[in-house]
C-alpha cells in the first residue's frame, strides 16, 4: 500500500468532511449539556469536553493562521 501526497480536491474534501464532523459534535454535546443543565442541574463533563474542544480548534487555528501571514 503507498500513500500518495493528496490533491486539491482530496483536500477540499477532508477538510469539508472534517468542518462537517466539528460541527455535528458541537452541536451535540451543546444539546446534552444543555438537556443535562435544564433537567439535572449541572452541565457535566460534556460541557467541559465542548469547551476544551473548542479551544484546540480556536488556538490551532490561530496558529496555522499566523504561520501563513509570516
Amino acid at each position: 500500500m503507498r500513500f500518495q501526497k493528496a490533491d486539491e480536491m482530496e483536500k477540499y474534501q477532508s477538510d469539508q468532511s472534517a468542518k462537517n464532523g466539528f460541527i455535528f459534535y458541537t452541536i451535540s454535546l451543546l444539546i446534552w449539556s444543555l438537556y443535562d443543565l435544564f433537567i439535572k442541574g449541572n452541565s457535566g463533563w460534556q460541557f467541559t469536553i465542548l469547551l476544551f474542544g473548542n479551544a484546540v480548534y480556536f488556538w490551532s487555528r490561530l496558529i496555522f493562521n499566523r504561520k501563513m501571514n509570516t
